[in-house]
């Protein structure tokens, strides 16, 4: 497994201060964009909260796999038969940062209110983890098509869910901002996570609001189709919302998988020529 990633951030055109945050360790195999929210700078200590504490609790959970977990983290851990020991690590990694981020906030009077979302992956050499909570979103693109491979915690996406209203009336609507699930909103979080098959040639990407409030879908595509290099992705998604407006603040977090040896690869190469 090969992974090239790269991870750009921007506070847009309109926001002061950028209360995104990111992780990124291609040697782990861990990614994670978290999206702040609060008065002040309460938002942007809410997203670094995040990333740092699941970023670290994640490695140490695979450190200890065949060990017994420390006590702490035991509280976080609930083994959900249908998910790896790792899905279930990264999960209890977000349950567990999202009670420190809880517990800063009713402590602290400058943190009061203080959420965010999140967004992680772990990548392994075939499969990919994901887990969430909120509207920061995760990308799949393989073989020329773009999927979400999350699901929005908001309540359009609810009220899409039940027929209420329709895919393009959610992104309409006045209500667009209120999410139903966020780090640091209550003592606990229900975490949504799933684990898919990993291809050669895939491109993942984490994204905040930012991005997908400004970017459709389709110049996403565009964009990693025609462009190919992470780093450079990055750059172009940040900038295609900033053009549209830059109403919020941006992060992109790009990622290329690529699987098997070179020589593979080279017959791969080869017959795709044929």
């Amino acid at each position: 497994m090969t992974l090239q990633f790269a991870a750009q951030s921007n506070a847009g055109l309109i926001r002061s201060n950028n209360e995104d945050s990111f992780f990124v360790d291609g040697r782990l195999g861990l990614f994670i964009v978290a999206d702040g929210m609060g008065g002040h700078s309460s938002g942007e200590v809410a997203s670094k909260m995040a990333v740092d504490l699941i970023g670290s609790n994640f490695s140490t959970m695979l450190r200890r796999q065949t060990q017994q977990q420390d006590s702490t983290q035991a509280l976080f851990v609930e083994n959900n038969p249908k998910l790896s020991e790792p899905a279930n690590h990264l999960v209890a990694s977000i349950r567990m940062a999202n009670h420190f981020i809880f517990e800063s906030a009713a402590k602290y009077p400058p943190n009061h209110g203080m959420g965010t979302t999140v967004v992680a992956m772990y990548a392994r050499p075939d499969s990919y983890t994901l887990a969430w909570v909120g509207d920061s979103r995760i990308y799949l693109i393989r073989h020329n098509h773009i999927q979400q491979l999350t699901t929005d915690h908001s309540l359009v996406q609810e009220q899409v869910a039940k027929g209420l209203i329709s895919s393009d009336q959610a992104e309409k609507s006045e209500f667009k901002n209120i999410l139903t699930r966020a780090l640091g909103a209550a003592a606990t979080v229900e975490v949504d996570a799933v684990e898919i098959p990993a291809t050669d040639d895939d491109y993942i990407l984490l994204c905040s609001d930012g991005l997908t409030r400004m970017v459709p879908d389709q110049a996403i595509l565009d964009t990693i189709v025609s462009v190919k290099k992470p780093k450079e992705i990055s750059e172009q998604l940040i900038k295609l919302a900033n053009e549209a407006g830059g109403r919020d603040n941006i992060t992109a977090v790009t990622v290329s998988y690529k699987t098997g040896n070179l020589w593979e690869r080279f017959l791969k190469s080869v017959s795709r020529i044929e």
